[in-house]
């Protein structure tokens, strides 16, 4: 027993110090900015906020006492690094429930090396808080029905802390409700009927606790409809969402050929294991729902409704998917150690990319903004491209003025809603005319990627820079990775 805990804190360790390397050097990305602009603001204006957005405020609130400690980025990232510490003693409690402890470190190993799982505790978003909950929910249920098993009566501890979770994971995001099913799925399947009863039961209890926020999703989802960038996914799509589960993307050349076979080979092996184990897999198979359920569900309903199939949807999936390897990893002999050495091994090939990744989303922006801080001069004026950059720039030079331009209305970049601007209180300017003034200097900030896409399109030029070219002299062109920062004088 002691031993046990031996190595689970060595585990835990190993997960603390994996998620702490450049912790505040990795640059941010606009959702990370805008989860702090937003959180930064009271709590009142956080649910205005998020009602005219596609999230719950739970993580913005979590967030907003966070940030009152230190508004440092290494800080603020601290929050979803312990989130997801907590959810790595979770899954070793879930899997060792349901097929051993020694299944169970082998599942906590996996998640701690996890790129998937280092990239959201370093991400200032409430996936870590999503995957939290419904990992919770899931153990309060097997523990629930492990006691109900051995005491032959009901344990409404268990019950109790069920529900909570729920109910957190409904604040939390609106895609919760595809993991919370997950049970129903499993019981339907096992024809369980007394304990589907109890969890609708269970259910109904978290829908009541939830109808504050669940009143709002109509329109919510009328706002998806309206504008989310994602495709209806296909096969390429898939892929990416289990390479994920094992390696940090983007990689490119032959470490994305390598990777890619690493991971497509764990995936198949693994599946292939169960496959053979299936009349022994016994309690076990709860993982399995737990790991192919929700993918599923968002892949149907990306061609009922809108596209909504993104692997960090169904990030407690990819935990399932760990229990299941250890699961293998644990009974199965040199197999399963095989297995368990190639999920260590992707991980540790990819991870240097993810600590060193430095381009569009998470361009360099801090040194950006702060040689434009030092540039800045009375009569000149900074405008952004868009809010992708202008976001994460002004979080690290707050104290300069800067302007950028609003979306296309009805794109499917406009999701930037007006009471989200309302709320945090920053907001674009309506065409390059209004940013400019009559400035007699302009430092344009704007993607390679932005200007790419015209030329990619058959456009001369990006309309921008061709509008400032008709207007001003280019007189210098700074480039910081993939992102330009171009002079323009009268």
């Amino acid at each position: 027993m002691r031993r046990k805990y031996v190595f689970l804190l060595g585990i835990l360790l190993l997960a603390l110090a994996l998620r702490c390397i450049a912790l505040g050097q990795r640059s941010i990305q606009y959702d990370d900015a805008f989860s702090f602009f937003l959180a930064e603001r009271s709590l009142t204006e956080i649910v205005q906020g998020t009602a005219a957005d596609t999230m719950p405020p739970l993580y913005y609130f979590l967030l907003h006492f966070w940030l009152q400690i230190s508004p440092e980025l290494w800080f603020l990232r601290l929050l979803s690094v312990l989130l997801t510490l907590i959810s790595v003693v979770l899954l070793y409690g879930l899997v060792s429930e349901l097929a051993g402890q020694k299944a169970g470190l082998w599942a906590a190993l996996f998640a701690a090396v996890s790129p998937m799982q280092i990239y959201h505790a370093q991400d200032l978003r409430m996936y870590a808080l999503l995957e939290l909950c419904q990992l919770g929910y899931a153990f309060c249920l097997v523990k629930a029905w492990k006691v109900e098993e051995i005491n032959r009566k009901a344990s409404p501890g268990w019950w109790t802390g069920a529900v909570l979770f729920g109910v957190a994971a409904m604040y939390t995001h609106n895609l919760a409700i595809f993991g919370l099913i997950v049970p129903n799925v499993f019981l339907l399947f096992k024809r369980d009927w007394r304990r589907q009863k109890q969890l609708i039961l269970a259910q109904a209890g978290i829908g009541l606790l939830a109808l504050p926020w669940l009143w709002l999703i109509p329109g919510q989802i009328a706002k998806v409809q309206q504008a989310f960038w994602t495709l209806r996914p296909g096969l390429v799509e898939i892929v990416q969402a289990v390479l994920m589960w094992f390696i940090n993307l983007p990689l490119s050349g032959v470490w994305m050929t390598v990777g890619a076979i690493f991971s497509l080979q764990i995936f198949v092996l693994v599946l292939f294991e169960l496959w053979r184990g299936r009349k022994s897999a016994g309690h076990s198979s709860f993982l399995l729902f737990w790991a192919f359920v929700p993918p599923l569900l968002l892949f149907v309903l990306s061609y009922i409704l809108r596209p909504v199939f993104v692997p960090r949807g169904f990030i407690v999936s990819a935990m399932a998917f760990y229990g299941l390897a250890g699961t293998l990893a644990a009974r199965r002999g040199v197999i399963g150690k095989w297995i368990g050495g190639m999920i260590v091994l992707a991980a540790a090939m990819t991870l240097p990319f993810f600590y060193s990744f430095a381009e569009f989303p998470r361009s360099p922006f801090k040194a950006a903004s702060l040689d434009l801080e030092q540039r800045l001069a009375p009569g000149e004026v900074i405008v952004h491209d868009n809010k992708l950059s202008f976001f994460p720039s002004h979080y690290f030079t707050p104290a300069i003025p800067q302007h950028f331009l609003a979306d296309e209305p009805g794109s499917s970049n406009d999701t930037y809603a007006p009471a989200s601007q309302q709320a945090m209180q920053i907001f674009p300017d309506a065409d390059l005319e209004t940013a400019v003034g009559d400035a007699r200097v302009v430092y344009y900030v704007v993607f390679d990627k932005a200007i790419n896409e015209y030329w990619t399109a058959g456009e001369e030029d990006h309309p921008s820079l061709i509008w400032l070219r008709e207007r001003f002299r280019e007189t210098d062109v700074r480039t910081y990775n993939d992102l330009q920062v171009i002079r323009y004088e009268r």
